[in-house]
């Protein structure tokens, strides 16, 4: 099977490289991933300027531009045959809750949501990464999974986000599907001044809220791999409220503010 793996930490990611290595026994993979670490860039794409490609070796290219643009340079130019799948990953530090929405590892998945298997985001949720091998082989095991599941028909565009404790894997306890839980509030950016410069950085994702059963929080404090199916069309008419306004209306204002111009 022909693999992208991709990531939003950057080429010179051990656990993305450990990762490439372990996939390429079974696989035909090719590494591209940004020129240095781009965090927090959602499904970001590079438009109007152009971004420097460098092949490192065979198989392997970093480019300066965002975990979305390594996609579509994969896609579009660099891979001679276009791949089955996109693995994003593995990401130093979870990807749950309401982190989906900026994660560039998230964002390089989706990018890829079109391919004949649904792309996986793999993410270690911890603070340390001692056990960054247990993350290869959950990704491993959840890349079977797709293949044995999504074989025969195409998928609607899905992307599974898969979180895997930072355990060995003789402690972690199965993996478990889960819907995204909520996370509160952001902490306050920290600000720093130097020499009459105000800086800001960005506080630490906020903290669980809410019911967390059923949740990938919940599954990760059971020690279990969390794996969220995702989609991509975030369309949810159901919490509308109120009626648009009606053409009645519309013309109304039309008229009066037309009338006001004569």
């Amino acid at each position: 099977m022909k693999i992208l793996i991709t990531n939003d930490d950057g080429i010179d990611s051990h656990i993305t490289r450990a990762l490439h290595e372990k996939l390429s026994e079974k696989h035909d993979c090719t590494l591209i991933a940004p020129a240095k670490d781009k965090s927090g860039q959602g499904a970001a794409i590079t438009l109007r300027t152009s971004v420097e490609v460098n092949k490192l070796d065979e198989q392997i290219y970093s480019v300066d531009g965002t975990p979305a643009d390594c996609v579509f340079m994969g896609l579009m130019a660099i891979m001679k045959e276009t791949p089955d799948i996109v693995v994003s990953g593995i990401n130093k530090g979870a990807n749950m809750g309401d982190d989906v929405i900026h994660s560039g590892t998230l964002g390089a998945a989706f990018t890829a949501r079109k391919l004949k298997y649904p792309p996986i985001a793999s993410s270690i949720a911890g603070r340390s990464f001692e056990h960054f091998d247990s993350s290869i082989l959950a990704t491993e095991m959840m890349l079977n999974y797709v293949v044995e599941n999504y074989s025969e028909e195409p998928h609607e565009g899905i992307v599974f986000n898969v979180n895997v404790p930072n355990l060995p894997f003789t402690e972690i306890e199965g993996f478990s599907f889960t819907k995204l839980g909520n996370r509160g509030i952001p902490l306050a950016p920290e600000f720093k001044e130097e020499d009459g410069k105000a800086t800001y950085k960005i506080g630490k994702s906020g903290t669980p809220v809410g019911e967390l059963e059923g949740t990938d929080f919940e599954s990760i404090r059971s020690n279990k791999v969390s794996v969220t199916p995702l989609y991509w069309n975030m369309t949810k008419l159901d919490l509308k409220r109120g009626k648009l306004p009606n053409e009645e209306i519309f013309s109304k204002v039309l008229s009066r503010n037309l009338h006001g111009l004569c």
